[in-house]
């Protein structure tokens, strides 16, 4: 087995690097969880330029740490923590469920804020990612939800 032949100085660097990287996605997370700060509405559609709505989200609430979410008929739909990040040019966001019939589960998703309007397509938990915003029959399914004014 080849040992590589790295200098102590290069050592630093290497970890100077790798920390600093670890450190903007940080702080891209942080700036991203203040832009999507709120309560929100809205529903799962087709897709994010025909707006058929397949369900309805009457509210959906991020804060810092938790998102939860009650459906059209005011049941919960449970509460989860997330991660947002970047991959391959997508703003990503992973929700794991901590209470409702989600909990323990992982869902990855992406997602884009327009102003007031959020698209989040999201992946059942197992699932691999969404590339794009569309719901599909087994999905990913795309939420499209306004920013409440309260």
């Amino acid at each position: 087995m080849m040992k590589p032949n790295l200098s102590p100085a290069g050592l630093r660097l290497l970890c100077a690097v790798i920390l600093s990287t670890v450190s903007l996605a940080h702080a891209d997370d942080a700036a991203w969880r203040k832009l999507l700060l709120g309560t929100w509405e809205g529903a799962v559609v087709g897709d994010e330029h025909t707006g058929a709505r397949r369900a309805t989200i009457r509210e959906l609430t991020i804060t810092l740490d938790r998102i939860s979410a009650t459906d059209g008929d005011g049941r919960s739909l449970g509460e989860g923590s997330y991660r947002l990040a970047e991959e391959g040019g997508l703003l990503t966001i992973d929700a794991t469920g901590v209470s409702g019939p989600a909990m323990g589960q992982t869902m990855l998703g992406i997602w884009k804020l327009e102003g007031d309007t959020l698209r989040w397509c999201s992946a059942n938990a197992g699932k691999p990612r969404p590339g794009d915003f569309k719901t599909r029959s087994s999905g990913p399914y795309l939420m499209v939800l306004t920013r409440r004014k309260d």
